[in-house]
């Protein structure tokens, strides 16, 4: 029983958590709209492509294109399904590469800060990458978005997908082939509202604490699992009793 109320009480908090992010999200976009959309002076802010605000936008490549195969452990792969609707990770759809596969593929290492974006199969799903699933790399249905720091801040853009800027002008241009998808000249060509200095400080004030809640919420669910699936190999086995 008391091995039961535990395994309850972790999906309790998962579920939680994932209520708290949603209610998160839903703030976030609130501000966005708030703040730069609905901005009274909206007219006179500079509207920057995406290409000019990046150090990087680009897609990976799957390995076995290049002869090489995926592993049972070792450095993350993620694909399309590995990114979730609520824009955390699914960890467990990871696939794994070895250190040298990851060398051949290390035009998409993936760097903390990092913008996913899925632009083939399941179109516009989004996350944010940070240091808790790292090392990890990418194939060619996931785009990586790096921001120049010196630029724009990743937690600005990555607020501005969360306030559903993009949606429109990335649904104008996907391109139907055997798999609809999105073309890196098209990811690049967004066009970003660039808030000046003071008024963008005083937005990321209340956006990244937001953002940072988020992210610990995903690290702490990921946790959370983990001990499921730790407990409950054990309960089968018989190694634990209910």
């Amino acid at each position: 029983v008391r091995i039961g109320r535990i395994l309850s009480s972790i999906d309790d908090k998962i579920e939680l958590n994932n209520q708290i992010n949603n209610n998160l999200e839903q703030q976030a976009k609130i501000i966005f709209n708030h703040l730069v959309i609905n901005n009274p002076n909206f007219h006179s802010f500079k509207l920057t492509p995406l290409s000019e605000l990046c150090k990087l936008i680009t897609k990976g490549t799957t390995p076995t294109t290049l002869g090489k195969n995926f592993t049972n452990s070792g450095i993350n792969f993620i694909k399309v399904e590995s990114i979730l609707e609520n824009h955390s990770f699914n960890r467990e759809k990871f696939s794994y590469i070895n250190k040298t596969t990851n060398f051949i593929l290390k035009r998409s290492i993936l760097h903390s800060g990092d913008i996913l974006f899925t632009i083939a199969g399941t179109l516009g799903r989004f996350a944010l990458v940070d240091d808790s699933i790292l090392p990890a790399n990418t194939n060619q249905a996931v785009a990586i978005i790096r921001v120049n720091k010196d630029k724009i801040l990743p937690e600005y853009l990555y607020s501005s997908f969360l306030g559903n800027w993009h949606n429109d002008y990335y649904k104008r241009h996907v391109q139907q082939a055997v798999q609809a998808n999105l073309s890196l000249t098209t990811i690049k060509s967004l066009l970003i509202p660039m808030l000046p200095q003071a008024e963008l400080q005083k937005y990321m004030e209340l956006v990244h604490p937001i953002i940072k809640y988020m992210k610990k919420n995903e690290k702490e669910n990921y946790l959370l699992a983990e001990q499921k699936n730790f407990i409950l190999p054990k309960l089968m086995t018989g190694e634990l009793t209910p």
